[in-house]
């Protein structure tokens, strides 16, 4: 068959032909991403000491809350120091309970060939979580629905550039509270065949996600296998409350995985200073590792963090901050040290739309957790508004994104050195490499070439329509869920779904009544 894009192709098709052509080149999902580059280190050896001494100190002289009777309970079984809800952890025996946790794990999903590894030294992409509105595909922004969140799952599922699906990537506000962790779940587990973020806010949500997990996977497949992620927040400064700590001992007991995530509005819940910041966050991270470690040892666990500073003028959150960029190398750093793989904030922006301040500050987010060697891009795709805005169009850019930063962070390949050098000898001076054997063996793969970006002449873009990023993406996405197929499901397991949804539902309804 001759290849799309040689001479005759494009005479006969043009520019046209070549584009379809390469547009039905499915590409395959993200697969395990292994950083090639060197992280950034924001600190000398000795400094990076002084902050980790600096966190062993304030849990052994300050403590931490865990208002939890469980968690107060196991503590004093471990011997710690336990006064009323306050828990002073000693360093030794802090760092003894995280040791026991791994630090690479597999996760997988209903489609076997989807497995990756989320490790110290891999990257690994997720969609964004909990945004309450959507910008939607006629760029309106408006409260979020079931709908809505079943267009997200079915995006993640269609574009390559994620391993995991967000879960709850935005909220579907037209289903009452009490059972809206059941439609999330149901329907991360329908549109999607991907491991994805099941609910940990409270006892029975997080049993509920489990539990609907188990009936997709099985039980004795999920008792070996991850599957899911909780994610379980901190109350910066220094507290973990109960909701979370039940979410989080329901994920562990089910061999799930837990992201441990002390939440930073730098200068008002943590000092306002950079190495003071990261000394409380690392604490307050320390205490939530040992305490997994202590429910399960072994549990799959990874170091979490969000981090953005505030406005002293307005009290707001703002992305796409320097101090954020340093505090993720440090971050980086210390888990590096601890063994741990670690999760950053992909493609944070306070923007309103989707304009040039969605773009600058996502893109410095990007790259700093690039180059910081972050092992979980969180959010990388469609966070707008300091997450109150999950915006489709920004979803689709941001999956290609993703691709991109993937090849960065994949670093240099010298496979094919000698070859080129041999091309450098046959081209020789004045010469171009156009035509030259070894340019038509690797164009495809030598230089990622972007779908959305335009890079066509300005005569080009007017005749193509003008249109801007947002109305492209947005073009895209809609023809994305046009040809979305459903991954295939046992009718049975089908079923058994739906009737666990509905059968909860009616328990959970003379609750609320």
């Amino acid at each position: 068959m001759m290849d799309p894009d040689t001479p005759a192709i494009r005479r006969r098709g043009g520019r046209a032909s070549v584009v379809a052509a390469r547009e039905a080149e499915k590409r395959p999902r993200v697969s395990t991403i292994k950083y090639g580059i060197r992280p950034v280190e924001a600190v000398t050896a000795e400094q990076l000491e002084r902050i980790h001494q600096a966190s062993l100190a304030i849990l052994r002289e300050i403590g931490i809350e865990f208002r939890d009777e469980t968690a107060i309970r196991q503590w004093k079984e471990a011997g710690a120091d336990v006064q009323g809800q306050r828990v002073r952890l000693d360093g030794e025996m802090l760092m003894h309970l995280i040791s026991k946790a791994p630090s690479r794990f597999e996760m997988t999903s209903r489609d076997p060939s989807q497995r990756f590894e989320i490790a110290p030294d891999t990257m690994t992409f997720g969609a964004m979580q909990g945004a309450p509105n959507v910008r939607d595909l006629q760029g309106v922004r408006r409260a979020s629905t079931i709908e809505d969140l079943r267009n997200m799952n079915r995006l993640t599922q269609m574009l390559p550039g994620f391993h995991i699906a967000g879960g709850f990537t935005c909220e579907p506000t037209d289903i009452a509270v009490p059972w809206r962790h059941l439609h999330i779940n149901h329907s991360s587990l329908v549109e999607t065949n991907m491991p994805f973020f099941g609910l940990t806010t409270g006892k029975q949500r997080a049993e509920d996600s489990i539990a609907m997990g188990q009936i997709v996977h099985g039980k004795d497949f999920m008792d070996q296998n991850a599957v899911m992620l909780g994610h379980v927040s901190g109350n910066s400064p220094l507290v973990w409350d109960s909701t979370m700590l039940e979410g989080l001992r329901a994920f562990v007991e089910a061999n799930q995985v837990v992201l441990l995530s002390p939440f930073v509005l730098g200068a008002a819940n943590t000092p306002a200073d950079i190495p003071a910041t990261i000394a409380q966050l690392n604490a307050e991270a320390l205490a939530a590792l040992a305490y997994t470690q202590l429910v399960r040892p072994g549990a799959k666990m990874i170091y979490g963090q969000y981090s953005v500073s505030v406005s002293m003028r307005s009290g707001a959150p703002m992305s796409g901050m320097p101090e954020v960029t340093l505090i993720n190398a440090v971050i980086g750093q210390l888990a590096r040290r601890y063994g741990l793989p670690w999760r950053t904030t992909a493609s944070q922006s306070s923007a309103k739309t989707f304009d040039a301040q969605s773009g600058y500050e996502s893109a410095i987010a990007y790259m700093s957790g690039a180059s910081a060697g972050a092992n979980l891009m969180m959010h990388a795709g469609g966070w707008d508004e300091a997450g109150l805005v999950c915006c489709m169009a920004k979803f689709v850019a941001d999956a290609e994104q993703n691709l991109l930063i993937e090849k960065y962070a994949q670093g240099i390949s010298f496979e094919h050195f000698d070859d080129a050098l041999e091309a450098v000898r046959r081209i020789g001076p004045g010469g171009h490499y156009l035509g030259d054997s070894f340019t038509l063996k690797r164009f495809k793969d030598a230089f990622f070439a972007p779908e959305i970006l335009d890079y066509l002449s300005y005569e080009q873009w007017k005749v193509k329509g003008s249109k801007d990023m947002a109305q492209r993406c947005r073009e895209k996405a809609k023809s994305i869920i046009a040809s979305y197929e459903q991954p295939p499901m046992d009718p049975a397991v089908r079923e058994e779904l739906d009737a666990f949804v509905a059968q909860r539902q009616e328990e959970i309804s003379p609750s609320i009544a």
